[in-house]
């Protein structure tokens, strides 16, 4: 999907190219100095216009190049309490990506090569911000299923797009309802229109919007879930990359795959069900399906299951 330009890559994210209208809607806010973030971000820019020209100027005429392949021109140096510091061509490229001037045209051994964005992805006329928070605020609500305003503003990162007017609007056409939630504070929303498909069986990223949102979770989903990546292998309770379940309406477990790519195999390092989880065939047969389909796409020809998993089904 990447290079067929479906997907685009930012400084922090990977994008689909059909949202870019929605996207540069924030770059052109960071521009403008939106952001106090930006602020700082703009006037380092500005103090250090030669090496902004010498980086475009390079890649307009030379195409995608590694952040290697560029002179250190600044006359001012980045300086920061982390590891930017001094990094003054890579924070160059850093805040052109963000201004959405540049983007990645290549990985080579895996590091970026840095290319227009022009010359990579199609030209597209930004969403008026009143647009882009109404078209991101019926996708939010129509992903989450159900949502205060806030958990809303999580769906995009840093809080952006989603607002409490675009709402409103939406509430006003029909879109949105206002809803209480049992053992629930604070105003909910659904969305008007109709429900989407409840008999799909997935596995979630742990970083996937329906349930980043850690609080969230717990409360509508009964499921207390932490990202293990960082905690000690023998306190690790689901898994380094422990996947949540999704069945129907429902978290109903987790599974934790770490594929073997010179084997071909996915190995299922942990399955875990959660109490009250539905334990018939039908069931596993759906975990199963799930698994299988992100073995292939991650170019897996076989899966590999824990000993003692058909004891966590019934005979049904």
């Amino acid at each position: 999907m990447w290079r067929d330009h479906s997907l685009y890559e930012t400084l922090s994210y990977i994008l689909p190219t059909a949202d870019r209208a929605m996207h540069l809607v924030r770059a052109r806010a960071a521009a403008r100095g939106e952001f106090p973030m930006h602020v700082r971000m703009n006037a380092w820019m500005r103090r250090n216009a030669k090496l902004r020209r010498h980086v475009l100027g390079r890649l307009r005429r030379e195409g995608p190049l590694p952040v290697t392949a560029f002179e250190d021109r600044a006359i001012d140096s980045w300086t920061s309490s982390g590891w930017t510091s001094d990094r003054n061509v890579s924070q160059m490229l850093s805040f052109l990506m963000r201004l959405g001037d540049v983007t990645i045209g290549a990985r080579a051994s895996g590091r970026r090569v840095f290319t227009l964005a022009r010359t990579w992805l199609p030209k597209v006329r930004p969403l008026t911000r009143r647009q882009a928070a109404l078209v991101a605020t019926e996708r939010a609500l129509r992903a989450m299923g159900i949502a205060t305003l806030q958990q809303l503003r999580r769906y995009y990162a840093l809080g952006y797009f989603v607002t409490a007017d675009a709402l409103r609007h939406l509430e006003r056409s029909g879109a949105a309802r206002r809803i209480t939630v049992e053992g629930l504070s604070g105003d909910h929303f659904v969305a008007g229109g109709p429900e989407g498909d409840g008999e799909r069986t997935t596995l979630l990223s742990p970083f996937d919007s329906l349930i980043i949102d850690r609080t969230r979770t717990e409360a509508l989903f009964g499921m207390r879930y932490r990202m293990e990546i960082y905690v000690p292998k023998h306190l690790r309770k689901r898994g380094f990359w422990a996947m949540p379940i999704l069945h129907r309406d429902q978290l109903i477990g987790t599974v934790d795959p770490r594929v073997d790519r010179e084997r071909g195999v996915m190995e299922v390092v942990t399955f875990h069900l959660e109490v009250g989880a539905p334990r018939e065939r039908a069931t596993r047969r759906a975990v199963e399906a799930a698994v299988e389909d992100l073995a292939t796409f991650a170019g897996a020809r076989d899966v590999v299951w824990p000993r003692g998993i058909a004891s966590s089904y019934s005979s049904r």
